[in-house]
């Protein structure tokens, strides 16, 4: 009975983390691969997870499987802040350049979505499998048994304000991600603005939704190759920052 409550903690904490996770949490990756996943990493958890010296109660055991869910969704939520910040800087973008109009439902995000959102979400799940981060976080995942005894995470101060900075630090980076593109629209919208006081006649609604995309999408490709190096490091910060929380738990 002792190993079964061991596996059912474990599981509660695995499961958790793969429901928001990026890339496991994705509606189109398939259930069975998910399951298949999941029992993997439950099975080469239990070597690692501390054991019970005896059997628990059964309220005891149903709140230590909550304190385990919690904990694995927010390690799971904390790895996907930067795909967050990458739809954050496609919402900037095209509230700019006016693909904001352009918005449909993507049953793969089950949300609306920006055009340069998904692009850059897409490239987001590029970098993070050319890296090898992916690696790394189910690692971190692993580690965090080693680390924090099962049924006893406990958040601190230190956590909580870790958390506040992590969220803030996706704005930042949403904003440094998406700001050539942003300040190259808003340079765009100054020189209409001057051309339509200087020529009324000039229709400068209709011309500047093909010079804001066409800007767009030039910028967009003269700082893709920076973008990728930004977002590789961003990735590393990410699984470093799940380390951080995994011990600040401990």
């Amino acid at each position: 009975m002792v190993q079964i409550q061991i596996l059912g903690l474990i599981a509660c904490r695995v499961f958790s983390f793969m429901s928001v996770a990026p890339i496991l949490s994705e509606k189109n990756f398939p259930n069975l691969c998910k399951l298949i996943l999941g029992g993997g990493l439950i099975l080469s958890a239990f070597s690692l997870a501390a054991a019970f010296e005896k059997e628990v109660a059964l309220a005891v055991f149903i709140l230590m499987a909550v304190k385990e869910t919690i904990f694995g969704l927010a390690m799971g939520y904390l790895c996907r802040l930067v795909f967050f910040g990458v739809m954050i800087t496609g919402q900037f973008i095209d509230f700019q350049d006016g693909f904001i109009m352009a918005q449909a439902y993507d049953p793969t995000m089950q949300s609306s979505t920006s055009q340069f959102g998904k692009m850059y979400y897409w490239l987001a799940i590029m970098v993070f499998f050319a890296s090898g981060l992916y690696r790394q976080m189910i690692r971190g995942l692993m580690t965090s048994f080693d680390i924090v005894s099962l049924g006893y995470p406990t958040l601190t101060d230190e956590s909580i304000g870790g958390i506040v900075k992590l969220f803030a630090k996706t704005f930042e980076m949403a904003f440094n991600m998406g700001a050539p593109i942003i300040i190259s629209i808003l340079v765009i919208d100054i020189v209409l603005g001057i051309l339509s006081r200087s020529i009324p006649q000039l229709n400068v609604l209709m011309l500047s939704l093909n010079v804001k995309t066409t800007v767009s999408f030039i910028v967009c490709v003269l700082v893709l190759p920076n973008m990728v190096d930004f977002l590789a490091s961003n990735f590393s910060e990410m699984i470093q920052n799940m380390a951080d929380f995994i011990k600040s738990i401990a």
